[in-house]
């Protein structure tokens, strides 16, 4: 099986295709954060809208794209992977250079971030 990792921003520009096509009538804003650590290596997102649909909603359509899942019950942060189906058929196992996605919608002003 083959492995792939998504960079940051090619995750940023996957995560607007998925959003304006799911979400068409909704204008989102979509941003790369700054890195967390000196590396670079992961990053968060924010994404922010003022109507539309529900924060739950975005959640849902956008978790595919977190590279890390927390645990509130311990508090551990364990990396994760995605699977899809390649156009041969072939299994690939994706992993995204995201630390996390913060949804913020729908807001009052897209301004915020």
């Amino acid at each position: 099986m083959q492995s792939i990792l998504v960079s940051a921003p090619d995750t940023v520009r996957d995560i607007r295709q998925v959003l304006e096509k799911r979400f068409p009538s909704t204008i989102f804003a979509v941003r790369l954060e700054d890195p967390a650590w000196d590396s670079g290596e992961l990053r968060g997102v924010d994404v922010v809208w003022s109507t539309g649909p529900s924060r739950e909603e975005v959640e849902d359509v956008l978790d595919t794209f977190q590279g890390v899942r927390w645990d509130p019950r311990s508090g551990a942060l364990d990396s994760r992977s995605h699977f899809m189906v390649a156009a041969d058929g072939e299994l690939v196992e994706v992993y995204y250079n995201i630390d996390y996605i913060f949804c913020n919608g729908p807001s009052t002003s897209v301004m915020e971030i």
